[in-house]
Formats: C-alpha cells, structure tokens, sequence
C-alpha cells in the first residue's frame, strides 16, 4: 500500500545545530500518528518540513497529493481580516464563485460550531475559539493531509478535550491523515493510532497508544511518568 506521506533520511540543521538527523516515516492514507518528545527536538521543523514551509538539507518528502493542510500552534489568523475573510485566504485559486466561496465558509465554520463569528476579527475571540477557527480554515480546502502544530498548548483540560475531538472529527468527515505534534498525553490517547517519540533528531520508539503508555523503554517511560532523572534529561544538559 502506498503511503500518502513518504519522509524518507531527513536532515535539518539550523546554525550547525542538527535538528533532524536522518529521519524516515511514512503514513497512511486517513492514519492519525502523533509526534512527542521534549521541546527542541525537532518535532515543529519536522512538520513544516512536510507542509513544505521549511527545506531539509537532505533527503526527500513525498506525497501522493497536494491537498495538505496545516493548523499553526498560535492559529496564525491575521487580526486585520474578518474570520470569514481568514477563510475565504484558503478559498483562494480554488475557482470557486463569490457565492460557493460564502457557502463553504459557513460551512466549514458550522462544522467547528463558531458560524454566528463570522463577521467577528480574531482579536474579539478566546484562545479556544481561535483554534477552532485554525481548524476550520485548515479544512476549507477539503485536505487529505492535515497537519497539527501542538493544537492544545496553553488551553485548560476541558478545551483541551474539545480541541481533540475536532481532530477526531476531522478525521473522520475527511478521512485525512493526520500528523499531530503534541505534548499533552491525553492528546496521544484521544487522537493516535501510531505515536513516534522524536528525540535529539532521531525517531526512538514507535508504536500504538497502548504500547506507549506500558513501555519499559528509558525515553517513553521517562516521558510518560514526567520523571526527572532519565536519558533525556542527561541529553539536554550536554
């Protein structure tokens, strides 16, 4: 089976700092995999490697489409414009009419709950409601990738959960793949079918949800359990 993403000996360096050291991965067409590991390790540059926002020094990304999609960690709406005007942004080059244009922004507003925001500016909504309009202009293009830059940062349990149930959502209205960075472990519960633990440019462990969370591997265990003492603490003081 063809993957629909095929990353295959990325490297990335910035400032002669290796970020991405050789890493490979491949995913599957509607598969939802979740990238974790401490900060800095490379985990957002992977991502805007994919959605082709930033070059790899070597190796290759394929994708059997070009419908990819990304939601940005700080929502990147632009404060000047409407949030249906942010949305209408994605609709661009699509040849859509004025009118389909309209239709598809309700649309895909009514689909994260927020339809009656559509003449509100982004400076007018909370946190929460901007990562859902995030997720809303992520999906105006009908994507079959969807990328997610740490979509629960800085929102309490409840949004948290909220947030991840659109993630599910989407999932499953588009049959996406879904390429999560998280750090949240209930984000891993809710949302992955396959997690990868990023760590100093390497892929470390790989595996299901419940595999995860029953490792005895150092890195996993350590991550899970927020332990101190452990390999990657030892790594970061290097």
């Amino acid at each position: 089976m063809e993957s629909i993403v095929s990353v295959k000996n990325v490297s990335k360096s910035f400032d002669q700092l290796m970020v991405l050291d050789n890493v490979s991965l491949d995913v599957q067409k509607g598969e939802s995999i979740v990238i974790v590991g401490p900060s800095g390790v490379g985990k957002s540059t992977l991502l805007r490697i994919i959605a082709g926002l930033e070059t790899p020094d070597s190796g290759t990304v394929k994708m059997t489409t070009d419908k990819i999609s990304m939601v940005f960690q700080g929502s990147a709406l632009l404060n000047s414009y409407t949030i249906g005007e942010n949305i209408e942004l994605a609709l661009e080059n699509n040849g859509f009419s004025k009118e389909e244009k309209a239709e598809h922004i309700i649309e895909n507003l009514r689909l994260v709950g927020l339809e009656k925001y559509i003449d509100y500016f982004p400076d007018q909504l909370s946190g929460g409601q901007k990562k859902r309009i995030g997720f809303a202009r992520a999906i105006a293009s009908k994507p079959e990738i969807i990328l997610y830059d740490e979509p629960t940062t800085g929102l309490d349990p409840i949004l948290s959960t909220l947030i991840e149930d659109y993630i599910n959502k989407l999932s499953r209205e588009f049959k996406a793949a879904s390429i999560i960075v998280t750090h949240q472990l209930s984000t891993i519960k809710r949302t992955a079918q396959r997690v990868l633990l990023l760590y100093k440019g390497n892929i470390v462990w790989e595996g299901s949800p419940e595999e995860f969370f029953k490792s005895e591997n150092p890195y996993v265990k350590q991550f899970v359990n927020a332990e101190v003492n452990g390999p990657i603490f030892s790594g970061l003081l290097e």
